[in-house]
């Protein structure tokens, strides 16, 4: 909390808000007539409002009176297994927030402040890949068994967060919450409402580390930077000179840019990589309008414009620059939390290029203070927190179907491993933006002639019954050259166990439409495979072969299946 104060109002010897003062030249929008909203702090060389009232609340204890109005209760725990990176190189996230008691978004909607330590739990196993993290899995899904008490829940819950699994370290533990560098080690973040005579009336998002001290032992909070939150100044039209800003204009942005326009579900909006530090701004705010990217970003020409709309236009896709920076926009905490148009205004059809607009939030929160009964048919039974449409409607089906997939799907087939499947001619990578079930796909980069794909050897003992057509989900590009040739799709199917090597018919793909996934089924299989397969032999291996014409692409290939 002291953070958020200036130096010579601090109480304690940790980092204060104006320990660096602002650059003007960074401040945007420039010029606000309420000086008040004018940033003098900064936090990794991006402008902060300073001082916060947040601050005043260093003075007391929340641990005094656990029903004062300092105090804080949990109101939330979250699951975060989707956030579990192909390569599972850890398990996902888990978070618990807190809320100030004294605030309330009908009552006392100047006294709110949410505390959320997101936790990273890593993978005990990390050779294993996501496979590993297979019994936290489990242990969310059980936790939906209508049969367990709500004790039992609370115990067990109790005991993940605070114990860990068996071989599992807890989910609170030191170095959880960002003391290693990166981008996939936690942090805390803060969703700010308070409002006093030392602060100006503004929302604050930002993100803190948890490090150890340089005493021992000793543990420090220290305030960083808000992490996929690039400062709005960097999509400035305006004619710039700071490094950061033409780097992230002509060459991170527009990197940028296929990863976001692939996606075709809110849910898969992401970066192709973490942004590089030097560009991710001191905190996250919508009001003002410091981290309104669109507004920002204006309506006329620009390099940055131009940039976007180049690699937009090489990819094929029909999407705006702005709906570009409007993706950008709501992967930002002050965008998820409260989308707006360009002009500050909020807005219920926030425009990202998809049939369905932005989700609705609680205005600026996805969780609240707020209780509603468990059992509508019985207003004076037991109560929950509530939650926004945002997270009833969009998020929490897809993370359940993340993990619903995780547990039934074959992560070979469904190319959830990175580096399982090879190729001696194409680049493959994992691609978690364009996909058509679990979390990644496979994209076949730079393609020569004919590619061969080749999975490793698997097991069927999970798949009996087998169906019997091999299918797999194929995504032509939309901008092919006009002397391209029909692209044409085989497969070869080995059980050296059984002694069987066939290869089926090939499918030409002139008809698919292009720039959506299609399914490809083959011709039906011979009864002895299928035997075969039925069987379980753990030695199965498909081979397809993709030939098109060298570096088109790319192409995109998921949710390979056995299926009548």
């Amino acid at each position: 909390m002291d953070t958020h104060r200036t130096g010579a109002a601090g109480l304690f010897p940790v980092p204060h808000c104006d320990d660096v003062a602002a650059n003007p030249a960074d401040i945007h929008p420039p010029g606000s007539p309420n000086p008040s909203e004018q940033p003098t702090g900064s936090i990794n060389g991006w402008p902060v409002l300073c001082p916060r009232a947040v601050g005043d609340e260093a003075a007391s204890d929340p641990f005094a009176n656990p029903s004062a109005d300092s105090a804080y209760m949990a109101t939330a725990l979250s699951n975060r297994f989707d956030l579990a990176p192909p390569d599972g190189s850890n398990c996902g996230e888990y978070r618990i927030v807190f809320a100030r008691r004294g605030g309330h978004p009908d009552t006392n909607g100047l006294q709110r402040n949410f505390i959320i330590f997101e936790a990273r739990l890593p993978n005990p196993n990390p050779s294993l890949g996501r496979q590993a993290c297979l019994p936290v899995v489990q242990f969310w899904l059980n936790q939906s068994d209508p049969a367990k008490s709500v004790t039992t829940r609370r115990n067990e819950l109790l005991s993940f967060y605070l114990l860990g699994l068996p071989g599992f370290e807890p989910v609170i533990h030191v170095d959880h919450y960002g003391h290693a560098a990166g981008p996939d080690r936690g942090q805390i973040r803060t969703n700010e409402f308070l409002n006093g005579a030392s602060s100006p009336d503004a929302w604050s998002l930002r993100e803190f580390r948890l490090m150890h001290g340089t005493s021992s032992p000793s543990l420090m909070i220290v305030p960083s930077f808000v992490k996929d939150n690039p400062a709005a100044r960097l999509f400035s039209p305006a004619a710039s000179s700071d490094p950061r800003v033409t780097d992230f204009q002509h060459d991170v942005f527009p990197d940028a840019v296929e990863r976001l326009a692939a996606a075709d579900d809110i849910n898969r909006f992401g970066y192709p990589s973490a942004l590089p530090d030097e560009m991710n701004g001191g905190e996250s705010l919508m009001i003002p309008l410091q981290n309104n990217y669109l507004n920002a970003f204006g309506t006329g020409t620009s390099t940055l414009k131009s940039n976007i709309q180049a690699k937009l236009d090489a990819m094929g896709s029909t999407l705006t620059p702005d709906q570009i920076v409007g993706r950008a926009q709501t992967l930002a905490c002050s965008g998820c939390h409260e989308p707006q148009d360009r002009d500050g205004a909020g807005t219920s059809n926030f425009d990202v290029g998809l049939s369905a607009p932005f989700p609705s939030t609680l205005v600026f929160t996805h969780t609240s203070e707020k209780t509603e009964p468990v059992d509508s048919s019985n207003p004076s039974g037991p109560r929950r927190f509530i939650i926004s449409p945002a997270l009833i409607n969009v998020f929490l089906p897809f993370r359940q179907q993340v993990m619903t997939e995780y547990l039934l799907n074959d992560p070979i087939l469904g190319f959830e491993t990175p580096g399982a499947w090879t190729s001696p001619q194409a680049q493959l990578a994992v691609h978690t933006g364009r996909v058509r079930e679990g979390i990644s796909s496979l994209e076949i980069r730079n393609p020569t002639w004919i590619n061969e794909i080749i999975s490793p050897s698997f097991s069927t003992s999970g798949l009996a019954p087998v169906g019997n057509k091999i299918k797999v989900d194929v995504f032509v590009p939309v901008t092919l050259p006009p002397t391209a040739i029909n692209p044409i799709l085989k497969v070869q199917i080995d059980i050296p166990s059984a002694g069987i090597s066939r290869l089926l018919t090939g499918v030409s793909l002139p008809g698919v439409t292009r720039g959506a996934f299609h399914t490809v089924a083959f011709e039906e299989l011979p009864a002895p495979i299928l035997s075969a397969l039925n069987a379980g032999p753990s030695d199965v291996k498909l081979t397809f072969t993709l030939t098109v014409t060298p570096n088109t692409g790319p192409y995109y290939m998921d949710k390979v299946r056995f299926e009548d």
